[in-house]
């Protein structure tokens, strides 16, 4: 990755924090998975959820509504579903003012909650404005790691290491304000397709400087979660896919290395608040 790095930035050293759990068509995940989550981030302070239904048109997705509602979730849902990235499109354009996102796809189980804390510091000491975190396997095409200081008490710390690779996924991503507002949304192609995106997002901050490599994944926090590979909900047959396991239009946007998107989504978002029911609880911002 030569000729990129990391960009410092001074950060406040306590910022508001969004986790936001994207899903779609899964509600039996979601009844798996988001207790414990709301657990743990209710656990931290500055920190908030918002479970992300990507269209309530699905009669599965409607049943996720019910249960969020019931747990008293706020959820943004939109009418038709167009992919993870563009439900990550609705979260910022709907939620845009937090310092730091979270964003965990619903086959993720999230088991500690440093998996947030572990970020957040490996952020302020390094400068690194986007970790990528999932099964080892898919990193692809490493570089050299690096390490940083991970204090585990008062006056003591050890060295935990931070690998860098060309490709990765998008289970877990952990991103700064800074780095959304510099390379805006996830392109508007792939709501076309319902799914992908996310490398060609990751690389645009690489361009920008932001971060020594597309993916850069803390390997001691790995344990804080456990990976679920569930059938994917949309089939990618028909859409030419690379050796490097990318939709071919993917790797087309990455060689043109673009600048800023647009939070493209052809159905807005809708923010649903908890302890309200029907119409009333949709908010239009």
């Amino acid at each position: 990755m030569a000729g990129k790095s990391a960009v410092p930035f001074s950060a406040p050293s306590r910022g508001r924090s969004l986790v936001a759990l994207t899903t779609c068509g899964r509600p039996g995940l979601v009844a798996k998975h988001l207790p414990g989550l709301q657990a743990k981030v209710k656990a931290l302070a500055s920190f908030e959820l918002v479970l992300v239904i990507d269209g309530i048109s699905l009669l599965p997705n409607r049943e996720t509504l019910a249960l969020a509602q019931r747990m008293g979730v706020n959820c943004i849902i939109a009418d038709q579903p167009e992919g993870v990235g563009v439900a990550k499109n609705r979260v910022m354009s709907l939620l845009g003012d937090y310092d730091f996102y979270f964003f965990i796809e619903d086959d993720v189980e999230v088991l500690s909650s440093d998996l947030f804390t572990g970020h957040l510091s490996a952020y302020q000491e390094t400068g690194i404005h986007h970790f990528s975190l999932h099964e080892p396997s898919r990193l692809l095409e490493e570089c050299q790691p690096t390490f940083f200081l991970h204090s585990t008490k008062e006056g003591s710390g050890e060295k935990k290491m931070i690998r860098h690779a060309r490709f990765g996924s998008a289970q877990v991503n952990f991103f700064s304000r800074q780095a959304l507002a510099r390379v805006g949304g996830w392109h508007r192609q792939f709501s076309r397709l319902r799914r992908g995106g996310h490398t060609e997002h990751s690389y645009r901050i690489f361009n920008a400087g932001l971060t020594p490599a597309p993916f850069n994944y803390i390997g001691h926090l790995d344990s804080s979660c456990r990976w679920h590979n569930p059938p994917s909900i949309v089939s990618c047959a028909g859409h030419p896919v690379a050796a490097n396991r990318l939709f071919e239009i993917e790797n087309t946007l990455i060689s043109q290395q673009l600048g800023p998107q647009a939070w493209y989504a052809e159905y807005p978002g809708r923010l649903c608040l908890h302890g309200k029911g029907g119409q009333d609880a949709y908010c239009y911002l």
